[in-house]
């Protein structure tokens, strides 16, 4: 199964972010980053209100500072286009041959790329780094090098002791 990735991604009048527009690139991985309190999280739960319905809307979703309401755009690689916006952000989900679609047929998918952020949030640091390295699809091959480390490692402790004893 191939996974889906965010195209593109416009969110305005969410929490903390009053406007950002990214398109990442197809291959690779995109890192979001800022000094606190600039909109990180605010992003991270925009993308999971959008995708994962109403039970993932933020408290106090609006941006404060706006009168605008929240307005939230992603196209995925799969050709779905998912919107919510309005007062009631409304949601909108469109297929790749224009069909009309809602919450149910996100549902079908979203689960493949979705990250519990309240689960992970309140995760380990080691917790955290393995379920990233697991969603870039390194965890599996990082762990072997580990091992791999370890075991020159103790090789060459074991010669350096050898060496001591001679």
């Amino acid at each position: 199964m191939s996974s889906i990735k965010i195209n593109k991604l416009e969110i305005e009048n969410v929490k903390r972010v009053k406007a950002v527009k990214m398109e990442p690139t197809a291959n690779g991985l995109t890192i979001i980053g800022g000094n606190n309190n600039q909109g990180k999280t605010s992003v991270l739960d925009a993308i999971a209100w959008a995708l994962g319905g109403e039970k993932f809307r933020p408290s106090q979703a609006k941006n404060k500072e706006s009168i605008i309401p929240p307005h939230l755009h992603i196209v995925l690689n799969n050709g779905l286009v998912v919107e919510r916006k309005g007062k009631n952000s409304d949601l909108k989900v469109t297929d790749p041959e224009g069909n009309k679609g809602g919450q149910q047929l996100l549902n079908e998918f979203v689960e493949q790329l979705a990250l519990n952020l309240p689960k992970f949030m309140e995760a380990s640091a080691k917790e955290k780094a393995d379920t990233l390295l697991k969603i870039i699809g390194v965890g599996d091959r990082l762990h072997q090098l580990e091992l791999t480390e370890k075991e020159l490692y103790n090789r060459r402790l074991a010669i350096g002791q050898i060496a001591d004893q001679k």
